[in-house]
């Protein structure tokens, strides 16, 4: 649950990322392609295929390569962004929010040990001056 902030950060840059991306695509690539990129829905989902690398290579970007030479100053940084940086992100967001919570299981651990400890040397303290 307390990853939950962060991720919500993540997924607002994805999406601004995902705009961008769309709105690029469709000005680039939407005359010679509108069946992948007609218009922004169309567009960002072909761009969440891309991120996903399924069928990305041969089903889209060599098709769009062979019309415009030089779509790969916009796929390559897409799919480095996206792919790579934005998942490491989430990745890292989880394993950040689990230590979290691990270290709060120790600490409320030592806690109860540090309680134990001292209610004994209260009772042993308490012992002793009954002694006297």
């Amino acid at each position: 649950m307390t990853a939950l902030p962060g991720m919500g950060s993540v997924f607002l840059l994805m999406a601004i990322i995902f705009y961008i991306g769309a709105v690029m695509s469709t000005k680039l690539f939407s005359t010679s392609f509108p069946d992948w990129f007609g218009d922004l829905g169309l567009s960002a989902y072909t761009l969440f295929q891309i991120m996903t690398l399924e069928s990305w290579s041969m089903g889209i970007v060599r098709p769009v390569m062979n019309v415009y030479p030089y779509a790969w100053l916009f796929f390559v940084p897409f799919i480095m962004v996206t792919t790579f940086a934005v998942v490491n992100l989430l990745v890292g967001l989880i394993v950040n929010s689990m230590q979290d919570a691990h270290a709060e299981e120790s600490n409320a651990a030592t806690d109860s040990y540090r309680d134990e400890v001292l209610r004994r040397l209260d009772s042993i303290e308490e012992r002793l001056r009954n002694q006297r």
